[in-house]
């Protein structure tokens, strides 16, 4: 029996050893994973029946995918709240994509996608090897062989004879060591074997062969045949000699996450000097592509509530540049492939290089989303880091509402040491006259967008005509044709002219929608214009008419009806009052006084329906409560304990994902409720994975622990709080039964 076991490790081991160096060859360092993975493999040979084959392979396939991807084999146990089968499916599906679009050998601390490929790819060809070994399949067991170790072989000129060589080996070895009867005979077939596999080495090294195959085996794309794409390079500096998109268009970016049209930010063009608008980045930080970014001053505190975060998942086509893509300001990042990259004040993202075809990325972006009326409202006070967005040809100007501020404009213009910023006089004054009535930094900016965009007879021109006059100038007053760099530019340079902090954002439209994620092309390519608002941020505004997906709307004005209906009258004095168009024309007829005198029972009727529907709300969270704990399975009841917690910790605007696991239900109680929860997570537990003496205690002691929990928090929250969680819908979303 052992000699058998010998030799059946011996007959299987020379294979090992050929499909781990081959696999392991694909990677720029020695992984220790990947030998451990092949030797998984090989005790699998050790097995003396399909039954123990099968327990033994399922245990090892667990370990080694721990090892492969990070993902724990217990989480895979009955009760566990953690979803593993699809973020580990789509990491392996990730890993398998990279070989099509990354140069081997590679960095495995920088695509630990394509690593655990390699890791589980060695243990599956070697189990492959040792269970026909062990079956008694020669041929079967050399046929993988040869295979396994033939395609890594060939992705890599060099060596590859070599380990083509010894796979060769590897599989000779198979039959001689099964066959051998005897020490013998058993290394007598290992000689003539390894004379066979040094003569075909010889033979391989001194005769021209040619390097085209007949069959281009590893070459193979298993994701279907897909165009190659050449790179796209862009500019983001405006320029205004015309612009021209290719007649077939070229996907740069592949963007799942956002159900949602966005705008793709690359860049912003901060600085206006010399008929330009210049990209002009200050560097904010420069850190490893993993985990909060640093924030400037003008990011609002509202950034770093994880619940408003926006998850995006970039992959790059065929986009030439080192800028991470982004809806809004970026506040995470997750990019290990990147290793360490520039953040810039602003919200800018920088990588040490151009990123490859391939490249993918996860960012959350924080995304403002006030209504008009709140803009409206937002004061035009700003601090000294968003001054430099008030800068025109190096001269600061001075912000909204400053008294004396027209006149120190005009001595500007007419100062002779800025004589050529001069030219510039009319778009100070067309700016001016569009928003008459205009009493808020918002309505402003929404008078010279709609301006730009219908009111004033642009178009939309990719090859306008020029004129003597500075480019912005020229398609103010005269032409009034451009394409997206000339509405941004003129009504940033409007803006800033009026006080107000501004600034060009280059990047992409939305693109198309389709299969769960946007596809962006070059023909996305896009300008547009980010007005800075206390307490919200840079906030996107497009002036440009007829352009890509946001052809139809008015930015944030779109959320009102009312608004956009003002913008179209030009009527500026109703969005200065932060009301809507028909409360501001009704506020001064005769006819409004009757309408007032009967408002107080139309308030009191609404105040009815919200307390109803109030009402409704908090009745059904509570039946979904008690129902939850209709059961005496103590398992049941101390995750009806569990659930109850996460409702009330997502009624009070507390972000948790769908996958949080106990412990991290315990770091929220302490981090949000101060509070401290491990007396109730270790009562979860044990009511849940216990005994069944212990988990019927510990099932009463969970509920008891929550009650006490429940009753300081809200202790500690105002009645505010406590009414909006009571009506809050958030717990009712994130209920599963």
């Amino acid at each position: 029996m052992a000699s058998a076991v010998l030799r059946t490790l011996a007959a299987a081991a020379l294979p090992a050893v050929a499909l781990t160096v081959s696999w392991g060859r694909l990677e720029d360092t020695r992984s220790r994973e990947v030998v451990l993975a092949g030797l998984l493999g090989l005790l699998l040979a050790l097995a003396r029946s399909w039954l123990s084959r099968a327990f033994a392979g399922a245990l090892a396939l667990a370990a080694t995918t721990w090892i492969a991807f990070g993902f724990e084999p217990w989480e895979l146990l009955p009760y566990r709240d953690e979803h593993v089968a699809g973020p580990l499916l789509a990491a392996f599906g990730v890993g398998v994509s990279d070989f099509y679009d990354v140069v081997v050998p590679f960095d495995p601390s920088q695509r630990p996608e394509m690593h655990g490929v390699v890791v589980l790819a060695v243990f599956a060809f070697v189990t492959a090897v040792a269970v026909l070994v062990a079956t008694r399949r020669p041929l079967a067991a050399a046929a993988v062989t040869i295979a396994g170790a033939g395609w890594p072989a060939t992705l890599v000129d060099e060596s590859a004879v070599a380990v083509g060589t010894l796979a060769l080996a590897g599989a000779l070895s198979i039959g001689l060591v099964l066959r051998a009867r005897s020490s013998q005979t058993l290394v007598g077939g290992v000689a003539i074997a390894a004379l066979v596999v040094v003569g075909a080495a010889w033979v391989s090294s001194v005769t021209s062969f040619t390097r085209e195959a007949v069959v281009d085996w590893q070459a193979w794309d298993l994701r279907g045949a897909e165009p190659r794409a050449l790179g796209v390079r862009f500019i983001w500096d405006a320029q205004y000699d015309g612009i021209s998109f290719p007649p077939t268009s070229t996907e740069v970016l592949r963007i799942s996450g956002p159900d949602r049209a966005e705008y793709w930010r690359a860049s912003t063009l901060d600085t206006f000097f010399a008929d330009r608008w210049f990209e002009d980045l200050t560097v904010a930080d420069m850190r490893e592509a993993s985990g909060e970014l640093e924030l400037d001053s003008l990011t609002p505190p509202a950034a770093a509530k994880r619940d408003g975060w926006l998850e995006q998942r970039i992959t790059v086509k065929a986009l030439v540049d080192d800028r991470l893509v982004a809806a809004g300001t970026p506040v995470a990042l997750e990019a290990p492939s990147l290793g360490r990259v520039f953040s810039y004040a602003g919200g800018i993202m920088r990588a040490q290089r151009r990123l490859a075809g391939g490249t993918r990325y996860r960012v959350w972006s924080y995304l403002p989303d006030p209504s008009p009326e709140a803009l409206a409202a937002a004061p035009a006070r700003y601090p000294t880091s968003a001054r430099r967005y008030l800068n025109l040809w190096g001269r600061v100007l001075p912000p909204f509402g400053t008294p004396g501020r027209v006149q120190y404009v005009n001595a500007f213009l007419d100062d002779p040491s800025y004589s050529d910023f001069g030219a510039y006089r009319p778009l100070f004054e067309q700016a001016r006259q569009r928003t008459v009535g205009a009493k808020s930094a918002y309505a402003t900016v929404l008078a010279l967008e709609s301006w730009l965009r219908q009111r004033g007879g642009f178009r939309y021109d990719e090859r306008p005509p020029l004129g003597v006059e500075p480019p912005l100038v020229h398609f103010v007053t005269s032409s009034r044709a451009g394409y997206c760099q000339y509405f941004a530019g003129a009504m940033a340079v409007m803006a800033r002219f009026l006080g107000i902090p501004a600034r060009v954002a280059v990047g992409f439209t939305s693109g198309v929608y389709e299969d769960g994620a946007w596809t962006v092309t070059d023909h996305n390519a896009h300008a547009w214009v980010e007005v800075w608002f206390a307490g919200y941020g840079w906030v996107p505004f497009d002036p440009t008419p007829g352009r890509g997906t946001f052809s139809t709307q008015y930015s944030l004005a779109t959320n009102s009806s009312e608004t956009v209906s003002a913008l179209r009258r030009g009527d500026f004095d109703a969005l200065s009052d932060s009301r809507t168009g028909d409360q501001a024309d009704a506020a001064g007829n005769v006819e409004a006084t009757t309408q007032r005198g009967e408002r107080p029972s139309v308030l009191a009727l609404g105040l009815l329906l919200a307390a109803v529907a109030g009402a409704v709300i908090g009745g059904a969270k509570w039946s979904i409560r008690r129902c939850r704990y209709l059961t005496r399975s103590p398992r049941r009841l101390s995750t009806a304990s569990r659930r109850e917690l996460e409702g009330f910790l997502r009624d009070q605007g507390v972000s948790l994902p769908a996958s949080a696991t106990l412990d991290d239900l315990c770091r929220a109680v302490d981090a949000e409720l101060g509070l401290n929860g491990h007396a109730f997570v270790d009562a979860v537990g044990r009511g849940r994975f216990g005994t069944p003496d212990e988990a019927s205690a510990a099932a009463v002691r969970a509920r008891s622990e929550l009650r006490a929990l429940l009753k300081r928090a809200r202790t500690e929250l105002s009645l505010v709080a406590r009414l909006r969680g009571f009506v809050s819908l958030r717990s009712l979303r994130g209920w599963q039964g």
